[in-house]
């Protein structure tokens, strides 16, 4: 079975040793930046996107989709991005969002976590955090019946994000060897 990225018409761009030790260093300084309680630069990226999935869904009219929406988009626009890099065979894009994909369940499993607490400062587009009443994990771990689980669940959610971060920046490191290899054998097979 042959995977379909990237398109027929499209080859994988090679990846140069100074981008892969660049990039490379910026996933990794910005792992290491990480703080048990979750806090992180890139937040405010994620939350963005968090709060306009919640506008984008409530067209649908469904409150549950509504809530689970923010959610979705959070990580639907970098897997959409992954894949649309990949289509084009570009990449460091690719690995870029695939690991911004991983990176958006680091905020996502600290947010499950306090679905019982509710200890989290919560923001709402046109709301003050003291008027905010729901809890968008509180509301989708109920619509589950899986409430009692939120500590399980997002220590697997953020498992699985430290996990698929580490594999986009191995599979850059992978893309970049492969590059080398293809560039000794061009020479070699000029000379």
């Amino acid at each position: 079975m042959r995977i379909p990225f990237p398109h027929p018409d499209h080859e994988w761009q090679p990846v140069s040793k100074a981008a892969v030790i660049g990039w490379g260093l910026f996933y990794l300084v910005a792992m290491y930046l990480y703080r048990p309680s979750g806090a992180h630069f890139l937040d405010a990226a994620h939350l963005i996107t968090h709060e306009s999935g919640h506008l984008l869904f409530s067209y649908l009219g469904n409150e549950t989709i509504t809530v689970m929406g923010g959610t979705i988009l959070q990580l639907l626009a970098p897997l959409l991005l992954a894949a649309s890099f990949a289509w084009r065979g570009q990449t460091l894009g690719t690995a870029f969002c695939m690991w911004g994909f991983f990176n958006a369940m680091i905020p996502m499993g600290v947010y499950m976590s306090d679905a019982r607490a509710k200890g989290l400062p919560l923001v709402a587009p046109g709301m003050a955090s003291d008027e905010i009443t729901g809890h968008d994990w509180e509301y989708i771990f109920k619509w589950f019946g899986v409430l009692k689980h939120d500590q399980q669940i997002a220590n697997v959610a953020t498992a699985i994000a430290w996990i698929g971060m580490l594999a986009a920046v191995g599979w850059l490191i992978y893309m970049w060897r492969r590059s080398e290899e293809g560039t000794l054998k061009e020479m070699t097979a000029a000379a």
